[in-house]
């Protein structure tokens, strides 16, 4: 009998943000069970540079879309600052649809409502989801953005038949 070759995969969660330091990528290797992160301090032109220069060749990607979500989200505050509040949020949904238009020309993707990701894990729950899942990182410590995009890969990891 033949063996089959198994082929591992590599899942990537994207978390784009308009601010500064606030874009984020998790790939999780199912070769050797990783999950590394990238921030980019440039936005979305250092994701860009990756994704031309850097990125993987094959892979199945998973970005949390704001552009899924239609309205603006906190409407507290006076005139100016549901207006920046606005505008903040449209600078966000403008961003995660550029991500995903871009990925879906050398990827499959799974793009995700910030509601389908679900809510913000701390960095207790992000330890024992990375220890139930036996994922290592080199990092020892985690940040928002990371954590959200480790969420966003391993959407991709288990639901892969999600991406189009």
């Amino acid at each position: 009998k033949k063996s089959l070759k198994i082929r591992h995969t590599l899942y990537i969660g994207i978390d784009p943000a308009f601010r500064a330091n606030g874009f984020c990528i998790c790939i999780i290797d199912t070769s050797d069970k990783t999950a590394r992160f990238v921030t980019f301090k440039d936005g979305f032109l250092g994701f860009v540079s990756w994704f031309l220069n850097d990125s993987p060749s094959e892979a199945i990607i998973c970005v949390d879309n704001s552009n899924l979500q239609k309205s603006t989200f906190d409407m507290r505050g006076n005139k100016n600052e549901v207006a920046r509040k606005s505008r903040n949020v449209g600078k966000k949904q403008a961003v995660s649809q550029c991500t995903v238009d871009r990925c879906k020309t050398k990827y499959r993707v799974i793009d995700c409502s910030h509601k389908q990701k679900g809510g913000k894990w701390n960095k207790a729950t992000f330890n024992i989801v990375l220890s139930q899942k036996k994922h290592t990182t080199i990092k020892k410590t985690s940040n928002q953005d990371e954590r959200d995009a480790y969420k966003l890969a391993l959407i991709a990891l288990e639901k892969p038949f999600l991406a189009r």
